[in-house]
């Protein structure tokens, strides 16, 4: 039976997912009924191009359409109560980036899911990318890690207009951050200090959700491992890469690439596969949810949110920058507890 999607706050910049949403309209499991913004105007640019109704009051936007999954690229003026009352209802949420401004929203929606969940997804997820996916098959992956190096980028909405980009296109930093952040706890756990130096604007009062521009991180965990970020949204592709070493050797990873080393550089494995474009990998991922949503309770079902985890560790970012200082993401996930 073809899921019911009702899609909000999704920008015209994203042409990816667009056109990906309307390649999912025309098949057996996928069905667009609705589309919200609280511009009406916008609203209805959008909701005509896939010919449904349009909304700027999106609890009516619910009421009226019964959608089963909403994707949403949350706006700046959407409060956390539109995305509770879907969860409430067993509507399932396919988030454009985070979907949680604060580390307080992050605590109130973990109350409504499960740890593991089939009613929230966030994209991008490196973790459920096809190299993240072969280095999960290495056995000693994330044994004894020492050190973990990563770079994302990718263009914002704003330069992805200025440039041209039609393809992998974010709202802000923020995106890119949370993937990021969620990707090394999948790793090496939530670390107990963080650095963070921002070129660009930050976020406002407590929220995270609208930095921009460029950030290195620099963090260390209980253990002793080291991780490095560098994360910027001035790019023109969505492009991940990291590297995890060991005293066994090193792991080098991105979407598409896959490399298992020794310590002495002797090459144990590697592959690769071909690229997609931007909107065939967003009908998959797509495809991959609504598989999910649809599929019989299973502990296979869904994907741990790792929210107030990754809440704590934006949190972070945003007060060592304001500080000058390293700060600890572990006391700010045990904050107000």
């Amino acid at each position: 039976m073809a899921v019911a999607c009702a899609i909000v706050g999704l920008d015209l910049i994203q042409k990816d997912w667009i056109e990906a949403l309307r390649n999912a309209g025309g098949t057996d499991w996928f069905k667009i009924v609705a589309v919200g913004k609280r511009n009406l105007s916008e609203a209805r640019e959008v909701g005509q191009m896939f010919d449904v109704p349009f909304y700027a009051d999106l609890r009516r936007m619910l009421l009226e359409t019964a959608p089963q999954m909403v994707l949403l690229d949350r706006p700046a003026d959407m409060a956390l109560e539109f995305i509770e009352a879907c969860v409430q209802q067993n509507i399932a949420i396919f988030s454009l980036g985070p979907p949680v401004k604060t580390l307080e929203e992050a605590r109130r929606l973990s109350i409504l899911v499960e740890p593991r969940t089939h009613l929230l997804y966030s994209w991008p997820r490196f973790s459920c990318s096809w190299g993240f996916g072969q280095a999960r098959q290495t056995e000693n992956f994330f044994r004894g890690v020492q050190f973990v190096g990563g770079q994302w980028s990718a263009a914002n909405h704003a330069v992805a207009r200025v440039r041209g980009v039609t393809e992998g296109a974010v709202r802000s930093l923020s995106v890119l951050a949370w993937d990021a952040f969620r990707s090394i706890i999948e790793i090496v756990g939530l670390p107990a200090a963080l650095y963070a130096a921002i070129d660009g604007t930050n976020g406002q009062q407590d929220s995270f959700i609208d930095v921009t521009g460029n950030v290195g991180v620099v963090m260390r965990t209980l253990d002793g491992a080291t991780i490095v970020l560098q994360i910027s949204d001035q790019e023109t592709s969505l492009q991940r890469e990291i590297s995890i070493a060991n005293r066994e050797g090193r792991l080098k990873l991105s979407d598409l690439n896959y490399r298992w080393a020794s310590a002495r550089d002797n090459i144990i494995d590697t592959d690769s596969t071909p690229p997609l474009s931007g909107a065939l990998q967003a009908l998959r991922e797509l495809e991959n949810f609504c598989h999910h949503f649809t599929a019989p309770a299973s502990p296979h079902r869904g994907w741990p949110h790792l929210l107030p985890e990754t809440a704590a560790m934006m949190t972070t970012m945003i007060v060592s920058h304001r500080t000058g200082m390293a700060e600890s993401p572990q006391h700010f996930h045990h904050l107000n507890r």
